[in-house]
């Protein structure tokens, strides 16, 4: 288990590595499937869900609009268009934690309506500033469908090892 202040220290260096890793875990994938389905990896967006739970939300909101940020000019060259979805899914996460008791049910509803709008926000807002077109017949079948799949193996192998390292129990009762 981390501390909370170590935690806070970490957390920026530990969400850059993540994004950085996702690409590559995301290639695999796509690999994998023979270019036929896209399964984006979301592991900083599992990261930032479960150290939500113990960060102070002004600190992780700025540190997700670096990480939104560095995502827009990486993936898609435009600055806004993640540099929105991230701190906006950071607010939802805060939003559920003051509304929903936390338990690994409701994270994991959480992380599949998270990608939902994740991949979905960035769709519609790249549709719209004429970055991409996509057809519904492609999207959901296969990219959101594949994605949502891929993260929820991710989550089921995860959760349990990251909540120990990153928060631990003590740190969830408190």
């Amino acid at each position: 288990m981390i501390r909370r202040t170590t935690l806070k220290k970490i957390t920026p260096v530990l969400l850059f590595l993540l994004f950085l890793f996702d690409a590559h875990v995301t290639q695999l994938a796509t690999n994998l499937m023979n270019n036929a389905y896209v399964a984006n990896a979301h592991l900083a967006l599992l990261v930032l869900l479960i150290v939500s739970r113990v960060v102070n939300e002004r600190f992780l909101l700025g540190t997700a609009l670096v990480l939104g940020f560095l995502y827009d000019l990486y993936y898609i060259g435009v600055i806004g268009i993640y540099a929105v979805i991230f701190p906006l899914l950071v607010m939802l996460f805060y939003l559920f934690r003051k509304t929903i008791q936390q338990n690994i049910l409701t994270l994991f509803f959480t992380i599949i309506i998270s990608v939902t709008l994740f991949e979905s926000i960035s769709l519609l807002l790249q549709t719209i500033f004429g970055l991409t077109g996509i057809s519904s017949d492609f999207f959901v079948p296969r990219y959101l469908g594949p994605t949502l799949l891929f993260n929820i193996l991710i989550f089921v192998i995860l959760i349990f090892p990251l909540e120990k390292i990153l928060i631990g129990p003590e740190e969830l009762e408190a």
